[in-house]
């Protein structure tokens, strides 16, 4: 691209370095933006946080090769690429339905982070298309993700029962439908009125592709289900 060869841009120059950090703010800003919407534990200022300090530490590992003329630039960065999975593992959450969630934001935080190294490092060209390509993968690419997801052959689902018999009808009748059930873990916990259920969460395989919205209906018209969901 053009702004690597601009000479100015490319040495670590205040024009150079002012570029680099709002190209990173700008730029985390949006990714983050984008999560803050949802909820995500890891939103707005977060990202940018995060993009940020990628960014100077790459500049600080330039700046030091270039003052002493020895160490490698590459190695706080790459200290940065290691360290960044704490964050990513702080933001990854188990519910008590067994469903996991924040891998996508957890992701999203180390690929910030590569991102602020690129910047950092001047690399204007490679940082500004993976924007784009997280931009695609964060935003767009989220329908086709869902519309896939809400078709396949296996998922699973978590489901409160009023007595443990009614699990086993469930079962029964999971069967009937040429559906195989499998992963499932009973506990016994209490509804939001206090009163207790069994509750279970299982692993659904079907032949062929099945719409999980029917699914769900369908299984939620049980006698004794009191409550279902996908996970």
């Amino acid at each position: 691209m053009f702004l690597e060869q601009i000479a100015v841009l490319r040495e670590l120059t205040l024009p150079s370095i002012l570029l680099r950090i709002f190209l990173a703010m700008l730029f985390s800003g949006i990714l983050g933006y984008e999560r803050e919407r949802k909820g995500r534990p890891a939103g707005f200022r977060t990202y940018m946080v995060v993009c940020l300090g990628s960014a100077i530490a790459m500049m600080t590992g330039i700046y030091l090769n270039q003052g002493t003329g020895a160490g490698d630039p590459g190695r706080i960065a790459a200290q940065v690429i290691s360290g960044i999975g704490f964050l990513g593992a702080g933001t990854i959450l188990v519910t008590r339905q067994n469903q996991v969630k924040g891998l996508t934001t957890a992701a999203g935080l180390w690929a910030d982070a590569c991102l602020g190294l690129a910047l950092g490092a001047g690399f204007y060209s490679g940082g500004i298309i993976v924007f784009g390509a997280l931009w695609c993968s964060l935003r767009i690419l989220q329908v086709v993700d869902w519309r896939l997801s809400q078709s396949s052959r296996v998922f699973s689902i978590y489901v409160e029962f009023s007595r443990i018999r009614d699990l086993s009808a469930f079962l029964s009748y999971g069967r009937t439908m040429d559906c195989s059930m499998d992963g499932l873990e009973v506990t016994r916990s209490k509804d939001i009125s206090g009163g207790k259920v069994v509750a279970a969460t299982m692993t659904l395989h079907f032949t062929k592709p099945t719409p999980h919205a029917k699914v769900i209906e369908d299984f939620g018209r049980l006698e004794g289900v009191q409550f279902i969901k996908e996970v």
